[in-house]
């Protein structure tokens, strides 16, 4: 064996960019460069390369904790003690919210985020209940987040009575008021009368004072939720929140408020989506848009400090196999960590479900500490500093987003933005952009647009009581219309006793129709049609007879393209005659679609199609709606 030491470095010539580029452009056989590129929501795209010259043409940024924020607000970033472990609670019955309270907080949770309301959270309707609701929380060391769905400064005043009730000093109090008039008529869409956003004396005075009495507790909140579970995508989100802080800063200076106080006073809350890097990058990019905001409106370096809360999405949650949300919310929860948000809030697998069970709860609580103790997340300032990769897609959502937010300026400013209807009109853009990603699968759900499990048993729940009231606003689920079809299988399930099949008719030998007749197995099983596969058969006449003996009233061709153009026509007359009601064919017809239209195929189902329609059509055509 030869002793001769290898000198990796040395020894083999670096490959330069240019190196790679041809040996890609080689494979790509043609192909343009930008096929290895992906599309991101609001115009980005991710490229497959990021090098050292991607990072040349910017400054490298700021250390963490040093303006503007960039790489955190706090010096040694969450080396300390970690984030806050801050879970959400909106169980309407205060018993039952203060219960899920007092367990969260004895392991392990560190704050509490608490959504009131009556259509929307907890119905606190005066300070015995809420009283009763906080009865578990010690507020000197608790941080306590609200989010009122309107009357904030009822809210805040019943907060702080609590306090004094508990003789609990103002200067430990900690967490937010959850002020935000913008977010409150967002949601009610309540703007058209009122296209302004001015602030009472009283909220006014409020803000000041919390400023000398409690400078912990921070009146003002900028949630994103309205937009997130409206269908905005992650650079309008950003953009909007930004906007409106703005727009707060600029209406408590003209109430008398300067910058500094005003800035001080500001809690952001952001949700944080599937898309795992970008969403990194994102927070990143929240940090620095609002210290330059700060920095312009002459606020001091520390005012510029974004205190940011990051929840794990509702719009990105199923109702179908729910079980995969615990992966969801374990990614996103781990993107907020990573973009260094200051709170985070990982929601229950099945708050798609209704109001979440307490083994939901703990499911979503531990994600965080595993997250935190088991992974080390907290061991490390600022894990995505120095990523080519992020530092770049960090400056180019801060590049979108900031153009984003001039658009909003020119119309007027974020409440204008809202009145005048911009708002819901780019919101219906976004929303229709995403269902046609979704509806064409491009934008895949695991476990309901891509690998549905048909036999999946319901999550078991526990019996909840009812509690009267209107019902509450749901967020837009990008999954709601492949769950829909999958209602209507059910449906079709209970009173028929069996589901919608499909019988797959496979030319060819296995190996040659395997491929495209799995896919097709699965594109059914979304709709809620259940297929049988059949693998090779003698002739047409043999095919149509197993058919018939089926039960199915749909049939799917399915095999190689060559085999197509004999065997088709022949094979859809012989099933036809044996009564399917309904024929289609695996792939893209090209040149023979009119032949075998002819023949009697109804629908081609192929990949890129809308495959929503296609399933709709085929339910309607076989009774199931």
């Amino acid at each position: 064996m030869s002793q001769v030491p290898l000198h990796i470095a040395t020894d083999f010539p670096a490959p330069s960019v240019d190196d790679w580029r041809r040996l890609v452009d080689k494979d790509l056989k043609g192909k343009p460069f930008t096929s290895l590129q992906s599309s991101l929501e609001g115009g980005l795209s991710l490229r497959p390369l990021y090098t050292p010259e991607d990072a040349a043409s910017t400054p490298p940024p700021e250390p963490p904790g040093v303006a503007p924020y960039v790489r955190g607000t706090h010096p040694l970033g969450l080396t300390e003690g970690g984030w806050l472990v801050c879970q959400e609670y909106s169980e309407p019955d205060v018993a039952l919210a203060s219960e899920a309270i007092r367990v969260d907080l004895e392991r392990g949770a560190l704050g509490v985020w608490l959504c009131l309301g009556e259509s929307r959270g907890i119905r606190v309707a005066d300070p015995a209940s809420l009283e009763r609701l906080l009865a578990h929380v010690p507020l000197d060391r608790t941080p306590v987040f609200l989010e009122p769905e309107a009357k904030p400064l009822s809210f805040a005043h019943l907060l702080l009575g609590a306090a004094q009730k508990a003789r609990v000093p103002r200067e430990k109090l900690r967490g937010c008021l959850g002020l935000d008039p913008l977010g409150a008529l967002a949601r009610t869409n309540a703007l058209a009368a009122t296209p302004g956003v001015e602030w009472d004396a009283e909220a006014v005075s409020l803000v000041q004072s919390l400023r000398q009495e409690a400078p912990g507790l921070r009146a003002l909140l900028v949630s994103t939720r309205p937009y997130a579970d409206a269908g905005a995508t992650s650079v309008h989100e950003l953009a909007w929140a930004i906007a409106t802080g703005v727009e707060y800063l600029r209406t408590l200076e003209r109430a008398g408020v300067p910058p500094e106080d005003a800035a001080r006073s500001l809690q952001f809350a952001l949700s944080v989506g599937g898309q795992f890097f970008p969403e990194i990058a994102r927070l990143r990019a929240a940090r620095l848009l609002w210290s330059k905001v700060v920095a312009a409106s002459g606020g001091s370096p520390d005012a510029q400090a974004m205190a940011l809360h990051a929840r794990t999405a509702s719009a990105t949650k199923t109702q179908r196999d729910p079980w995969v949300n615990i992966l969801r919310a374990t990614a996103e929860s781990f993107a907020a960590v990573v973009g260094g948000a200051n709170s985070v809030s990982t929601s229950p697998f099945d708050e798609a479900l209704g109001t979440p069970d307490a083994g939901a709860r703990r499911l979503a609580r531990n994600t965080q500490l595993i997250l935190r103790d088991e992974s080390s997340l907290n061991r490390v300032a600022d894990p995505a500093g120095g990523s080519y990769y992020l530092e770049q897609l960090t400056g180019e959502f801060a590049r979108a987003a900031w153009a984003e937010l001039r658009r909003i300026e020119a119309l007027g400013g974020m409440a204008r933005a809202l009145a005048t209807g911009e708002v819901e009109r780019v919101l219906a853009e976004t929303r229709a952009a995403r269902d046609k990603a979704v509806r064409t699968r491009r934008l895949p759900i695991v476990g309901v647009s891509e690998f549905p499990h048909l036999g999946e048993t319901p999550v078991r729940r526990e019996a909840r009581p009812s509690v009267p009231g209107n019902p509450s606003p749901r967020p837009t689920r990008v999954a709601e219309t492949f769950e829909a079809l999958r209602d209507a299988s059910d449906r079709y399930l209970l009173s028929h006793g069996v589901r919608p099949r499909a019988f797959m008719a496979n030319l060819g030998t296995v190996a040659e129709h395997t491929t495209r007749s799995t896919w097709i197995v699965n594109a059914l099983a979304v709709g809620g049609i259940e297929a049988q596969e059949h693998h090779g058969f003698a002739d047409a006449a043999a095919a149509a007879e197993l058919f018939a003996s089926s039960g199915a009233a749909l049939a799917v061709i399915s095999g190689p393209d060559a085999l197509y153009p004999d065997q088709v026509p022949a094979l859809c007359a012989a099933l036809k005659a044996r009564g399917a009601r309904v024929v289609a064919v695996a792939g893209r017809p090209g040149d023979h679609e009119a032949a075998f239209r002819a023949a009697g195929v109804e629908l081609f189902i192929y990949a890129g199609a809308d495959l929503v329609a296609l399933l709709s059509s085929l339910h309607q055509q076989l009774g199931v709606a």
